[in-house]
């Protein structure tokens, strides 16, 4: 019986991957395909060390946990075939409604503790891009600031008119697309991810709060950076780093140094447990 349950969870579980991960490339979502790599690895190397958990006998769904999370599958597959553009919300919070899902046919509702960790990175996968949708107005204008502020403060003639960045030569808007929110929230899931696979014993916050600034001035730099590439008439640069893989080379920046900086984290830890051995 175990057997035979755990077999068709692999396979649902399989399938809605395989179905967002598609949906995601097909409509050019690129930049959110790598990411989700990334936290579906995770999530998977969690299920891997704690696989035991399922194979308790005492640990079991019931009847009205296994409707509820069968329901949440079959609403999860009717909304995936009706989505035809990346920005619609519901393929970030599919992957989030999906480990729900399985986990409530395969622990019930009073067991859901058991996979905590696993649910909490699924919900930081994408939920927070559409949780932070009405503050897209107000990072937006903090980038244009934050961009002008830097161009001014290095010595360049730069004006803002609202969410423009204007040089002598040439000006750029900095739309939502600009704000840098996704690349915050990308960094907020991979601080949370970090916190849950390789727990520090320093400030959490701390390292929360530092993904997320991180995300921002990196995105910052990019936006100052792409207002002097148009002042100086560089348009074939200005497209690369906008909307090519420039765009994505920028992303893995951000990436890279909250990575150093978790590192340092990390081995601050040790030290301080050395110290504290010693």
């Amino acid at each position: 019986m175990f057997k035979r349950k755990l077999f068709w969870l692999i396979i649902i579980a399989t399938a809605l991957v395989t179905l967002n991960m598609t949906l995601l490339w097909k409509l050019g979502d690129v930049a959110h395909f790598w990411m989700s790599i990334v936290f579906w690895f995770a999530v998977g190397s969690l299920l891997w060390d704690n696989h035991h958990f399922l194979k308790q006998s005492e640990i079991k769904s019931d009847l009205l946990s296994t409707v509820a999370g069968t329901l949440l599958i079959a609403f999860i597959l009717f909304k995936s075939a009706g989505v035809s553009s990346k920005f619609d919300p519901f393929l970030r919070l599919a992957p989030f409604l999906s480990g729900l899902g399985l986990s409530l046919i395969a622990v019930g509702f009073q067991n859901l503790k058991l996979y905590w960790r696993e649910l909490v990175i699924l919900f930081f996968h994408g939920t927070p891009s559409v949780l932070t949708l009405p503050l897209v107005d107000f990072v937006t204008s903090l980038t244009a600031k934050f961009a002008y502020y830097s161009l001014w403060y290095v010595g360049f003639d730069v004006t803002r008119d609202g969410n423009y960045v204007a040089l002598p030569t040439g000006r750029v808007l900095v739309n939502g697309g600009c704000s840098g929110i996704e690349a915050m929230n990308y960094l907020l899931g991979l601080a949370v991810v970090c916190l849950l696979m390789f727990p520090t014993k320093q400030n959490k916050a701390l390292v929360i709060g530092v993904a997320v600034i991180c995300g921002f001035i990196i995105n910052v730099f990019r936006v100052a950076g792409m207002a002097l590439l148009v002042a100086s008439h560089r348009l074939d640069l200005f497209k690369y780093w906008h909307e090519g893989e420039g765009s994505l080379v920028v992303g893995m920046l951000a990436v890279v140094l909250f990575g150093l900086f978790y590192q340092f984290m990390l081995k601050r830890d040790s030290k301080l447990s050395q110290s504290s051995g010693n």
